[in-house]
């Protein structure tokens, strides 16, 4: 009787204990949840799990044990004791979770750990909590379970071979990151933009919008080429062939001229060209440079099609094998004829004759938006528009502002009608064009051969002069 009197005034004591001390406990665990919240600490995620989990299971198993008198080896107090120490083991693996790694330092190992890793070692590490809560509190023997999961583990892993490599090889990438999402790679045939990572493959999106998914497995085999690492620079080579006839140096500094009058083509590291290699019928040569890779295709396509104007004005030949059968009479002549520079300036309307002494005139052919010649450059002879058009800057402050456009039959770079001056302006082809340039002795033979002529290129000088002139005020006004 006094026996069962005793027990009845603990399981009280118990109980009025559990009834003050639960709200208490709630309560402290609220406060220090808000207070943490507003300092920041992302620690704050453990006390609200303690709060709203653990501390609950706690005062499950004590009820349970102490005011229900249920014995300890009941079911229903072994559930409960089970749940509590899996509770205990989450919270503990999140709060340190969160103190070693959410809390790590930029650059640091622990911030280059990935989540996923860290997700997967905490189910690990639940589980083997878990087998042993359960080996512990239900008095049983896990030596049967672990050969039963042994065997298991060994057939899953068998039929899951391919993803479970992936799985791995994933984990392997991310702990290494030799790419992150957003870089542009080369990688198994795959080129392009990283839009996603996950733990089966990479999903990259090529240059022509088409998303290519590369098993992690194969990321893990094959030589990763990361072009936004460590800088998104690209260098770029581009190999193209003259001819014999042509001296290597006067090659490479067309293609260096190349180079370096193309937007987009970084002046540091500076543009190279190299003689490569002597072929049968032609010497090879890299032209290599520097690009950012947002520009790349731009500004590569910009420079081979600049190559080939180069070319043509500096009379270099890009000579290629051809097999050809010619039956040739020689009473006619071979192929059409193709006129001179010469004889395409007697063919414009109104220009006169030259005469025998008629100094130089050569061909040249610009591209679209390449520069005819630079302010300041020294000029030895006048330009004359055949085809396209022409656009006349002045450069203030280091600014271009237009001043005209040279239409066909116009002349301009006139400051080397006189022998050698530096220009006045600058000249840029508005669209693929070809001139004549003509030597200071031809322009004054011409000039004295049609005075009429020289009358008219006079007057459209001195308002192209007057434009330059105004155009300066008016900038250095601005």
């Amino acid at each position: 009787m006094m026996e069962a009197l005793a027990d009845l005034g603990s399981a009280w004591r118990w109980a009025l204990g559990l009834a003050i001390a639960f709200p208490v406990a709630l309560l402290a665990l609220n406060e220090l949840a808000f207070a943490w919240m507003r300092a920041g600490r992302p620690t704050v995620s453990s006390v609200r799990f303690v709060r709203s989990w653990v501390l609950p299971a706690l005062v499950l198993v004590l009820f349970l044990r102490n005011v229900s008198g249920l014995p300890p080896a009941g079911l229903w107090v072994r559930l409960s004791m089970t749940l509590f120490w899996v509770l205990v083991v989450m919270a503990v693996l999140g709060a340190l979770n969160t103190i070693i790694f959410e809390q790590a330092a930029a650059g640091s190992w622990q911030a280059r750990v990935p989540k996923l890793l860290r997700d997967l070692v905490r189910l690990l590490l639940v589980a083997t909590a878990g087998a042993l809560v359960y080996s512990f509190v239900w008095d049983k023997d896990l030596s049967g379970a672990l050969a039963a999961v042994g065997v298991t583990s060994i057939v899953v892993g068998l039929a899951l071979q391919e993803p479970l490599g992936n799985l791995f090889s994933g984990l392997m990438l991310l702990m290494e990151r030799p790419f992150e999402v957003g870089d542009t790679v080369e990688v198994a045939g795959a080129s392009g933009q990283v839009k996603e990572v996950n733990w089966r493959s990479a999903h990259i999106k090529s240059a022509r919008g088409v998303v290519q998914i590369v098993p992690n497995s194969t990321l893990n085999k094959e030589i990763i080429r990361n072009y936004s690492r460590p800088r998104p620079i690209r260098m770029e080579e581009i190999d193209v062939a003259f001819g014999f006839e042509h001296p290597p140096n006067v090659v490479r500094e067309a293609l260096l001229e190349v180079a370096h009058g193309t937007p987009g083509v970084l002046s540091q590291p500076a543009p190279i060209a190299a003689t490569l290699d002597y072929g049968d019928s032609s010497i090879k040569y890299r032209l290599i440079y520097r690009t950012t890779e947002d520009d790349r295709w731009p500004v590569r396509n910009e420079v081979v099609t600049r190559i080939w104007y180069v070319a043509k004005r500096r009379g270099l030949t890009m000579p290629y094998p051809v097999v050809s059968q010619i039956n040739f009479e020689g009473g006619r002549p071979f192929g059409p004829h193709e006129p001179t520079a010469v004889e395409r300036l007697r063919e414009l309307a109104g220009m006169p004759d030259l005469p025998s002494e008629a100094g130089e005139v050569r061909a040249l052919s610009f591209a679209r938006d390449e520069v005819v010649f630079e302010e300041g450059t020294d000029l030895q002879g006048v330009y004359l528009l055949v085809k396209g058009s022409v656009g006349l800057q002045v450069r203030v402050q280091g600014e271009g502002h237009p001043i005209g456009v040279v239409s066909p039959g116009e002349y301009f770079g006139e400051q080397g009608m006189y022998g050698v001056q530096p220009a006045e302006m600058r000249a840029v082809a508005m669209r693929d064009c070809e001139v004549l340039w003509m030597s200071s002795e031809t322009v004054r033979g011409l000039f004295e051969a049609n005075p009429r002529l020289a009358r008219e290129s006079s007057q459209v000088l001195e308002v192209r002069r007057r434009a330059m002139q105004a155009t300066r005020q008016a900038a250095r006004r601005e």
